[in-house]
């Protein structure tokens, strides 16, 4: 006799990246389904990673990922997570950024709902250069304390300067060299990108819907 399929629920899964202060954190539903692998993914997209690096799992003493178990087949409802229960998840290893993600209910699942779906979260994630927490609290204490304040002069220059010439006048006449003047733009550019505070769910869940995955995979 076939056995009958595990009925799906959906896990609340609450995803706190350690050892940078205020909180960084996202909140996301899944389907009980969903395989590490899968999982894997959706961290990717939650934390605005580029999967280039390897990732482990550590799970009830055990490790899935690159240096452990495979996680290809093993599916969240497989765990027997409990309410409350946590886990860790651990991407670059040599930044090591380690997420802790706790089960914070199961619920029903919800017909036309698609998952998996983020509803909630705070602060952007930090971009992935800053060789982990300590670097990124770093370059956040840097980005408060020292506004680009030498790059904005050499915009605001060049904008005075293009405002008092004669309209005929190419930009590069009227400027002369311009690297000196891109290089500013440019520093401005990745002063204004880091935005600690922001965080988009909106945007967030376009991402994570707009996942191809083969219909015998989806999460």
């Amino acid at each position: 006799m076939t056995p009958s399929p595990t009925p799906l629920s959906i896990y609340q899964l609450r995803i706190v990246l350690r050892g940078i202060s205020p909180l960084i954190w996202r909140r996301v539903l899944v389907q009980s389904n969903t395989t590490l692998a899968h999982l894997h993914t959706l961290l990717q997209i939650l934390f605005a990673w580029s999967d280039e690096h390897l990732h482990s799992f550590y799970i009830h003493g055990k490790e899935y990922g690159s240096s452990g178990a495979s996680t290809d087949d093993v599916r969240l409802h497989d765990l027997r997570l409990h309410r409350g229960e946590r886990f860790r998840y651990v991407y670059d290893f040599g930044a090591y950024w380690e997420c802790d993600i706790r089960l914070e209910a199961l619920l029903p699942q919800t017909a036309r709902q698609v998952y998996p779906l983020c509803t909630g979260g705070k602060r952007a994630a930090p971009p992935e250069d800053c060789r982990g927490a300590w670097g990124y609290l770093e370059r956040l204490d840097h980005h408060r304390l020292y506004p680009p304040l030498e790059a904005m002069g050499v915009v605001a220059a060049a904008i005075t300067t293009l405002l008092e010439t004669d309209p005929q006048t190419s930009v590069r006449d009227a400027l002369g060299d311009l690297e000196e003047f891109r290089e500013a733009v440019d520093c401005l550019e990745a002063y204004q990108q880091l935005q600690p505070d922001q965080f988009d769910r909106r945007a967030m869940n376009t991402q994570l819907h707009a996942v191809v995955w083969a219909a015998e995979e989806r999460p």
